[in-house]
């Protein structure tokens, strides 16, 4: 494994979990604590700006993960691929179908719950850190054409509109951290049409 395949599958993790566990799980607690280090922008790989260092400072709670991730009320930047790439906005819709298509055909298992749309923004964070340990020769296919067309795109709303410290300065070290991950491995992006 290259030391940028290395990188992106220990950065995707981390982010990730984030975006798809609550914060109080065991999953997520320990990454946190290593956001709340005085060092810990170091340790990422590239730089971090005092914004993004000062937001992660704070303390994400269940309530905002709920409010941003789960509903009941509508969710400010829901983070299903479908929501974005689908003509009618929905949950399950073609771009989910053709991430199923990939993960079929390269013979990969899905990561998330039974019956839960794999679409998911922190699945397919997880899903590319897998595939950069597990498939690299397939990781600029699955960037180019699955992650990375909508990823920037729900970031960006993810970041104007969600009102919890914490998950703004995740969304935007996830934006520049993606940013590198194409840069680095020379991908280029399909192009989309957002619907939302």
């Amino acid at each position: 494994m290259t030391e940028v395949q290395q990188w992106i599958a220990t950065t995707g993790r981390l982010l990730g979990a984030i975006f798809y566990y609550e914060p109080s799980t065991e999953q997520v607690r320990p990454i946190i604590h290593f956001f709340h280090q005085p060092n810990w922008a170091d340790e990422w790989g590239v730089d971090v700006n005092s914004e993004i260092q000062t937001l992660l400072k704070a303390e994400p709670t269940e309530e905002q993960f709920q409010a941003l991730f789960l509903g009941p009320n509508d969710l400010p930047a829901p983070p299903w691929s479908s929501v974005y790439l689908d003509p009618e906005g929905v949950i399950f819709g073609n771009s989910l179908l053709a991430l199923r298509e990939f993960l079929s055909t390269n013979q990969i298992a899905a990561l998330g719950k039974q019956g839960e749309p794999e679409d998911h923004f922190g699945l397919m964070l997880m899903l590319a850190a897998y595939i950069a340990e597990t498939k690299p020769e397939i990781l600029n296919e699955y960037l180019s054409q699955h992650l990375l067309p909508w990823g920037s795109h729900f970031l960006r709303l993810f970041a104007q509109n969600a009102n919890a410290p914490f998950y703004q300065g995740i969304a935007l070290l996830a934006q520049e951290t993606l940013a590198i991950w194409q840069d680095e491995l020379g991908v280029s992006v399909k192009d989309v049409q957002f619907y939302r």
